[in-house]
């Protein structure tokens, strides 16, 4: 049996190839139009094809759903600390430059990148469930231990304002897109690896009944295949 993927990309490759016979075929022509003295005169002919669609009939055979992988801890983690690092703590800036806060978040970025907030997975599990405290409790922690390794004049700059009210407060609203961010990872993965078996042959479908059937339209544009592969002549610079 067969992938219905695979029989997607095969039709994509008889494309290409397809695009390439032609190619081949007008290249051989620019040298008998070159040669012949009235057709030197005349345009080599070229077909140009802008688009087309396939549409496919099939039988589906087989669909294959493997169970979810856990979640990217790792990759959760990075895409986190980014967040806290160019989003979060910049956003404590505003209205405050008087208090002279730039350097002292600055030093407590520059903690952070060296010592990241470290993600839990049983906590960011709990996230994508819909419960953001654990995540939004352990990085509150680990936030204001990372303050108190900042020089003494950075400290007392950063507590003129109600520092843990304020992360208190933020915190909750960026947790829920980053464990949105991580179920789509799961899920895309997850779909990497679906597979579904189809029966494509004519004389199989001929024994299904029409309203087993499904069907697909591929839609191919020949324009973006050629900006893709761009010209022979294109080089490295």
């Amino acid at each position: 049996m067969t992938g219905l993927g695979d029989v997607l990309g095969a039709l994509l490759t008889d494309v290409v190839r397809a695009r390439l016979a032609a190619d081949a075929l007008t290249a051989s022509a620019v040298a008998a139009y070159r040669d012949d003295p009235v057709l030197a005169s005349l345009s080599v002919p070229r077909v140009t094809v802008t688009g087309m669609t396939v549409r496919l009939a099939f039988s589906a055979a087989e669909v294959a759903v493997p169970d979810p992988q856990p979640l990217d801890v790792a990759r959760a983690a990075r895409e986190w600390n980014i967040t806290l690092r160019d989003r979060l703590l910049p956003g404590l800036l505003p209205g405050r430059e008087e208090l002279g806060m730039d350097e002292a978040v600055r030093l407590w970025r520059d903690a952070l990148r060296r010592a990241p907030v470290v993600l839990d997975a049983v906590a960011l599990q709990r996230a994508v469930a819909g419960d953001p405290g654990n995540v939004v409790a352990s990085t509150l922690d680990q936030l204001l231990e990372r303050v108190r390794t900042l020089p003494q004049h950075a400290q007392a700059r950063l507590q003129q304002i109600r520092l843990k009210e304020e992360l208190q407060r933020e915190l909750p609203r960026e947790v829920p897109p980053l464990a949105e961010r991580a179920r789509q990872w799961q899920a895309a993965e997850q779909a990497l690896r679906s597979r579904v078996q189809v029966e494509v042959t004519a004389d199989e479908l001929e024994r299904r009944r029409p309203e087993t059937l499904q069907h697909i339209e591929l839609t191919v544009s020949l324009a973006d295949i050629e900006e893709f592969i761009g010209p022979a002549t294109d080089t490295e610079s």
